[in-house]
């Protein structure tokens, strides 16, 4: 009920210019992506996050607090608010989008009998933890589960529209998680076992270069882009010159 279409807008514009501060402006090692606590915000952003608004009405540099929930790219609204539900937050598809956007790991979808309602909250399962046992436990449901749920449930503290929460329904909210044998303990650790993974550079260069050709990826193109990989961690990660060698290649 309190969202609008102007906070999605300055949301979106958020992700971009924060993006182009890290590559352009600052040359930043492009992992950081996932961890800094540098943002930029309206005043109506500046609500959603909690922080002292800017004093014109327009975007300002702000550094989030270094003892706060919300951190890099998975702390936007627009990443959070893109992947929910219209009325609630939805931890799997947060984490299908870790895996599919951020990693490159193919999820598949869910079979086509099975009900993916997700019941309200009630007294005996008041926050989404709770309310995921089912999936998370079923022999049919688990093995896609398990991979995204352990994810998204670390986003918990963000409601549908990237808002901080501590509690659901009175409950306070465990945004425990794990990542392919990285345990961590809330949005922010995530954030960091992202940017330590190591598919999310590869997955960064797949992904640029797909983009620029107009077209998937071949097979025949596995040691290209691992060179590419390579020269980017040689160049510490710095995304402009990435830029660089796929432009430049034959």
């Amino acid at each position: 009920p309190y969202f609008s279409p102007d906070l999605g807008e300055q949301a979106r514009e958020e992700t971009l210019r924060l993006l182009e501060h890290l590559v352009f402006d600052t040359a930043s090692d492009f992992r950081t992506l996932m961890t800094t606590r540098t943002t930029f915000v309206t005043r109506r952003l500046a609500g959603l996050y909690g922080v002292a608004a800017p004093s014109v009405d327009t975007f300002a540099q702000v550094t989030l607090p270094e003892d706060g929930a919300r951190a890099g790219l998975l702390g936007h609204a627009s990443v959070l608010s893109l992947h929910a539900s219209p009325n609630r937050s939805s931890p799997t598809l947060r984490g299908v989008f870790v895996r599919e956007r951020l990693l490159c790991q193919h999820m598949p979808s869910p079979p086509a009998n099975v009900d993916t309602t997700i019941p309200e909250g009630s007294e005996d399962a008041p926050t989404m933890r709770e309310r995921l046992e089912v999936p998370l436990e079923s022999p049919s449901c688990a093995g896609c589960h398990l991979l995204t749920d352990l994810i998204g449930l670390s986003l918990e503290n963000f409601d549908g529209m990237g808002g901080f929460r501590a509690t659901e329904n009175g409950a306070i909210i465990d945004v425990t998680g794990s990542l392919d044998g990285t345990d961590f303990e809330d949005a922010v650790g995530l954030g960091q076992a992202i940017a330590d993974h190591p598919s999310f550079v590869p997955c960064l260069v797949s992904t640029l270069w797909s983009y620029a050709n107009g077209r998937s990826v071949m097979n025949s193109e596995a040691a290209q882009l691992s060179a590419f990989a390579s020269r980017l961690a040689h160049n510490e990660h710095r995304l402009v010159a990435l830029l660089e060698d796929i432009v430049m290649s034959e």
